[in-house]
């Protein structure tokens, strides 16, 4: 018996145009994916300027906890925030790695991660933290450092 996925079948019934951002799987459209244990071990790495961590989700989800160290660029869902995610990569040094990330739905079909993903593409040291859950499960929970503000 073949499994159907719910996209293909949505495709082929004509409705995935209605779905909203953050059920649609479009493969490819983000990455590559940075595991937040590797990133929770280079923390010193953040502090120290190696690494620039942007948060691109919900401001009221910052405030509660993020990565330590992260800058909130605001929804990149919107012109402002994909703006503003833009202009602080554009002022970093080039050897300089950069981590995205938002954490407030799976990391796979997030619409601000999305966004973020494209702002990154062909800068040599860039990624997307790989939060398959949400922030609080696959990293707050786990133990790593959390700053809240």
């Amino acid at each position: 018996m073949r499994t159907i996925k719910r996209r293909d079948l949505l495709v082929g019934l004509g409705v995935a145009g209605l779905l909203p951002a953050c059920t649609r799987d479009e493969p490819g459209a983000i990455g590559p994916l940075l595991p937040p244990a590797d990133l929770a071990a280079r923390m010193n790495d953040v502090k120290g300027g190696k690494i620039a961590v942007f948060y691109v989700g919900p401001s009221a989800l910052f405030g509660r906890g993020h990565v330590p160290g992260a800058r909130a660029t605001g929804e990149i869902d919107s012109a402002e925030g994909r703006r503003a995610l833009a202009d602080a990569i554009a002022k970093l040094p080039a050897e300089t790695e950069v981590v995205v990330y938002c954490g407030c739905c799976p990391v796979r079909s997030c619409p601000n991660v999305r966004p973020a993903s494209a702002a990154i593409r062909g800068r040599a040291k860039a990624s997307v933290l790989d939060l398959p859950t949400r922030f609080a499960t696959d990293w707050a929970e786990k133990g790593y450092p959390v700053e809240r503000s």
